[in-house]
């Protein structure tokens, strides 16, 4: 008996020990005691079957890359309990197909491989767990969907792991199975351009034993970027001052942000285009704090060689130290273009 089975005769006799009666003193106890019995030799045989059912299975691969001439059971199987292991040196030089050409590919469907199991050993096919459909190719190597994702894992993760404060991978599209012809092959992975959260577009490039391109695949993965970075506290329209009070930090996706975002410490800045209350502030939303601004007063001043004159100006653009704006003549209404010296003087040279 296994285990599970004596365990369960063990919990029953404490059971009745634990009565501390002998249940066939009374009917009320009698009916409890069936039941109980009842209820322990179900769970003894349904241990039974699971553990006589789970011990012998094989697990038939997905994608078989074949190296002989003949595929054998070998080739497209793994024991994958102790009982099954017990019997492997017996069942994998089972002969089941011949092996492919070079550069060709045989796709058998479930029912086609269990017949085949079934003709040989019918307990071989109802031990075997089989998938809906298994691909052959002549082969020294082949790469399944999660060996892949882990190569691509690998790449990534090193590349992106300073782009914020956690990094995932998720809705893998990748060109599965990948064989390899032969044992010096090898597989490289490259990204088509700079990786950056979001979509990331692969190139999955087959290589011989001399780096020489053996053939190309493409992939791509979704990478979601998680970082704080500064919002706005409220509503930010243009043409505001931006001030410390107007910035909160929040936990983000950059996969969803498609600029450049401010790290939030430099500065001055005036808001260039409206910023929704929550929303990250990007860097292209920002423009310095101009030395003077459109509507200002200032001193328009001429310096000449003999004589400096100063009149009062209105500002008519913004403008930074050393840019030419507009200005108008408060006396005389006439527009005169200066360059900004500093925030109230306009040099006339």
């Amino acid at each position: 008996m296994n285990p599970e089975g004596k365990m369960a005769i063990q919990v029953l006799l404490s059971w009745i020990l634990w009565n501390g009666e002998n249940p066939m003193k009374n009917c009320s106890k009698i009916s409890g005691n069936i039941s109980f019995l009842c209820l322990v030799v179900i769970m003894i045989t349904c241990l039974q079957v699971n553990a006589q059912a789970a011990a012998h299975h094989y697990w038939i691969k997905e994608h078989v890359a074949v190296k002989g001439e003949v595929i054998t059971f070998g080739d497209i199987a793994e024991p994958r309990t102790g009982t099954a292991g017990e019997s492997w040196a017996e069942v994998k030089s089972i002969q089941l197909w011949r092996a492919p050409q070079a550069g060709q590919r045989i796709v058998l469907q479930r029912n086609q491989v269990l017949q085949r199991l079934g003709s040989i050993d019918r307990d071989l096919a109802e031990k075997s767990i089989v998938p809906r459909e298994i691909i052959f190719q002549r082969g020294a190597k082949v790469y399944s969907e999660e060996e892949l994702i882990s190569i691509v894992m690998d790449h990534l993760i090193p590349v992106m792991r300073d782009m914020g404060d956690e990094v995932d991978f998720r809705d893998f599209r990748l060109p599965v199975p990948v064989f390899l012809e032969n044992a010096f092959e090898r597989i490289e992975i490259q990204t088509a351009n700079e990786p950056a959260p979001g979509r990331v577009t692969l190139r999955i490039n087959v290589l011989d034993g001399h780096d020489n391109m053996v053939r190309r695949l493409s992939g791509n993965v979704f990478v979601d970027v998680w970082a704080t970075v500064a919002c706005a506290q409220r509503p930010l329209n243009r043409g505001e001052i931006l001030y410390p009070g107007d910035v909160r930090f929040e936990r983000k996706n950059l996969a969803y942000v498609r600029n450049e975002i401010w790290d939030g410490k430099t500065g001055p800045w005036r808001i260039r285009s409206a910023i929704g209350q929550g929303q990250p502030i990007l860097q292209r939303s920002l423009e310095s704090v101009p030395v003077v601004s459109r509507g200002d007063q200032a001193n328009l001043v001429f310096e000449g060689r003999y004589v400096t004159l100063s009149v009062p100006v209105r500002v008519l653009e913004d403008g930074q130290r050393g840019d030419r704006v507009m200005v108008r003549n408060l006396q005389t209404r006439k527009d005169i273009q200066g360059v900004v010296e500093d925030s109230s003087t306009i040099l006339v040279r």
